[in-house]
């Protein structure tokens, strides 16, 4: 049986609300999706969605769909990363018209999360899977649906967020939406100097 996935960083719940919080704020156009729906007039363009709280995360590579085979090797293949802990913050914007999305990305992506998808994206190709082979590009997508008929945002954000560990994350719909369920994790360690190493008795004399 096959599924739907991607590795990726789920944001801070802290991150997520405050996330929430300036969208509100600064795109009061963008609506939260009800469970009612309103018919849709003929020849009317869709309105922008505003993408679940809880679905905020920041993809380092889309997977696809993958079989049981390419699942267990993915699962080794991502034991190799070594990743560091790291930081970032998000505080620019931009619209970007093929996928329709609004988002919100770091002004300056943090080396350890480059590297990390760098390497998380070689370790998919070693397990079978094919990745996109554009620039990485990291970010939050906020709003789906948007179209430059959209203002732009009232003000930029400023939120920061922390990360200590990825994940492989499932895509699967239902009745209440898109969702994306954490099926794995993997941690990312500091790294330490020779003198941390020797303080806490971690050398391979």
């Amino acid at each position: 049986m096959k599924m739907r996935c991607f590795i990726g960083l789920d944001l801070p719940a802290a991150t997520k609300l405050a996330l929430e919080s300036w969208r509100q704020k600064a795109l009061p156009e963008v609506k939260e999706k009800t469970q009612t729906k309103r018919p849709a007039k003929p020849n009317t363009p869709a309105e922008p969605a505003a993408v679940p709280t809880a679905n905020f995360h920041i993809t380092l590579a889309f997977l696809g769909q993958i079989d049981a085979r390419q699942h267990e090797a993915l699962l080794q293949e991502m034991n190799h990363v070594k990743g560091q802990p790291f930081s970032l913050t998000l505080n620019t914007t931009a619209l970007w018209e093929g996928p329709k999305i609004l988002l919100a990305a770091p002004g300056e992506p943090d080396n350890a999360l480059m590297d990390l998808a760098r390497q998380v994206r070689k370790a998919a190709r070693a397990a079978g899977v094919q990745v996109d082979n554009r620039p990485y590009r990291p970010h939050v997508t906020l709003v789906r649906k948007a179209t430059d008929t959209l203002p732009a945002p009232l003000f930029t954000p400023d939120i920061s967020a922390d990360f200590s560990q990825f994940h492989l994350f499932e895509s699967f719909s239902n009745a209440q939406g898109v969702r994306y369920p954490i099926r794995h994790s993997w941690p990312l360690i500091p790294q330490m100097s020779v003198r941390e190493r020797l303080r806490q008795g971690l050398t391979d004399n």
